[in-house]
């Protein structure tokens, strides 16, 4: 069965919320713009529940100063047309399904909580950002759940799972809604209210709330309303208050153009209305204080900021980390060989672009093989450390020192002569040779050759060569005894690869 057409069976239940003969007829006198006050009178009459709140709602203050009406006639002038179609649909709508209860797991209470308080922060919304629709807002708020209400009627006990595994988690109870129907209660509701021949300004805001920005243009202000409405919504009734506070900021701001000062003195104005609406409808209000509301979210929104830099912070060491670790030898902390060679080949790519000059240097310990032989491996670690500590603190700052693989080493000298990067080697030869190092509880004397070789203008077609050079030149220095230096040098008589001594 298609989603569609699981739908389709969902509203052909006889489970389903019922509309009143009176909300009837008032949807039938909303789509009117020729009302008649007498009419409209009359027919709220019929229901005296619904009189009844009328008048309190024109006495309560809620559209202004409370005033002192006794006769619906004169109350529905007091609220106007517009205002008093809205609220006789809503009180209607609302107090019907009220009196028809809950027959699954849901608790009707709360989602009438979270409606009454989406209704009002959508109205105030709507009256501080300047829009006509506010009423329209304020009824779309109050339905907006309405197919949470048409699920738990028609499905019962079936739907008691999903709602308290979601719990205040609407965005949670859609998906899994549409994971396991194939449509979500914001796509039901949006249903029943076709059904019910709502106006089309609600059937798009119940259906679109989720997703405001993608509502027809015609109706987007609306339902971005109602989506604001959530948000504030979610300040009372969810723990998370310091990213309801946000998010209720933020579209308040990008949204409506209200800044946050103003975003937060209308956390006062719902909560009132939203209060003064749920004695009319039997639904309990938040106990606490609006300055109490936004004073808890504003010390949750610092506790999340405050957790958020220091996520930041742990992020960025972790990357910090992670780079070294790419780029870095574990064994003796210099640079790796990945690292070198990128190295390497960018210095090269200065040097031939801009002329200047750049040396490498090859170390290879001496007999490093019978130090493994003779004390272990371990013996033999600890030989690579103190080497490369030697070869780090004796070369300069600018130069790259790395682990090219086994006991073999590279310094890469930017701006730096064949000449001097010789004299470097040297230094650093001398400094090994000096140091005394402990292994295995022996003390060893080592000893190391170099290979030394320079960027020549034009002459190497890549950054190997300077390697391939560098590397005859510690062969020759091997060749010749070791524990010594060799510069590699193009010699024009004879051959034209020469090492220097």
């Amino acid at each position: 069965m298609t989603s569609s057409q699981s739908l389709t069976s969902l509203m052909e239940s006889s489970r389903l919320p019922t509309i009143p003969a009176v909300a009837m007829e008032i949807i039938g006198l909303v789509q009117r713009p020729d009302i008649d006050i007498e009419v409209l009178s009359a027919t709220i009459a019929r229901d005296p529940a619904l009189a009844a709140r009328v008048l309190k709602t024109a006495n309560s203050g809620f559209y202004g100063r409370p005033r002192s009406v006794s006769r619906l006639r004169d109350a529905v002038i007091v609220l106007g047309l517009r205002s008093v179609k809205t609220l006789a649909l809503g009180f209607s709508l609302v107090g019907n399904m009220r009196k028809q209860g809950a027959r699954g797991g849901v608790d009707h209470t709360r989602v009438w909580q979270r409606s009454l308080l989406t209704a009002a922060a959508a109205r105030a919304v709507a009256t501080r950002a300047g829009y006509a629709c506010s009423d329209e807002a304020f009824l779309g708020g109050l339905l907006h759940l309405i197919g949470v209400i048409a699920l738990d009627q028609a499905l019962g006990e079936e739907y008691r799972e999903l709602g308290e595994s979601a719990g205040d988690d609407l965005a949670r109870l859609r998906a899994t809604e549409r994971s396991r129907y194939g449509f979500d209660h914001a796509e039901a509701g949006a249903a029943l209210a076709e059904k019910w021949n709502l106006p089309e300004a609600l059937i798009t805001a119940i259906r679109m709330f989720p997703k405001p920005d993608a509502a027809d243009r015609d109706f987007r202000e609306i339902v971005r309303c109602v989506a604001t409405g959530e948000a504030a919504a979610d300040l009372i009734l969810t723990d998370d208050t310091g990213a309801a506070l946000s998010r209720f900021r933020w579209d308040c701001e990008q949204l409506f153009g209200i800044e946050a000062e103003g975003a937060d003195e209308l956390i006062a104005k719902f909560m009132a209305d939203a209060a003064v609406l749920g004695t009319m409808l039997d639904v309990p209000a938040s106990a606490l204080s609006p300055e109490d509301v936004l004073a808890n979210a504003q010390e949750a929104l610092l506790q999340m900021s405050l957790e958020s830099e220091r996520e930041n912070a742990q992020l960025q060491a972790d990357r910090e980390r992670l780079t070294i670790e790419a780029s870095t030898d574990a064994l003796t902390g210099l640079a790796n060989r990945r690292h070198m060679e990128e190295y390497l080949a960018e210095q090269f790519r200065i040097s031939s672009r801009y002329g200047t000059p750049l040396s490498l240097i090859l170390f290879d310990i001496d007999r490093f093989k019978g130090v493994n032989d003779e004390y272990g491996h371990p013996a033999g670690d600890q030989v690579l450390r103190e080497v490369a500590a030697v070869l780090q603190r004796t070369m300069r700052d600018a130069d790259l020192c790395a682990r090219y693989g086994g006991e073999e080493f590279v310094a890469i000298l930017p701006a730096t002569s064949i000449e001097g990067a010789e004299e470097s080697a040297e230094r650093v030869r001398v400094a090994v040779e000096r140091q005394a190092m402990l292994a295995g509880g022996a003390k060893l004397s080592v000893t190391i050759s170099a290979g030394v070789g320079s960027y020549r203008t034009g002459e190497q077609p890549s950054h190997d060569w300077l390697l391939k050079e560098a590397d005859m030149a510690l062969y020759e220095a091997k060749r010749s005894g070791r524990n010594r230096v060799r510069r590699f040098e193009v010699v024009e008589a004879a051959s034209p690869w020469s090492v220097a001594g």
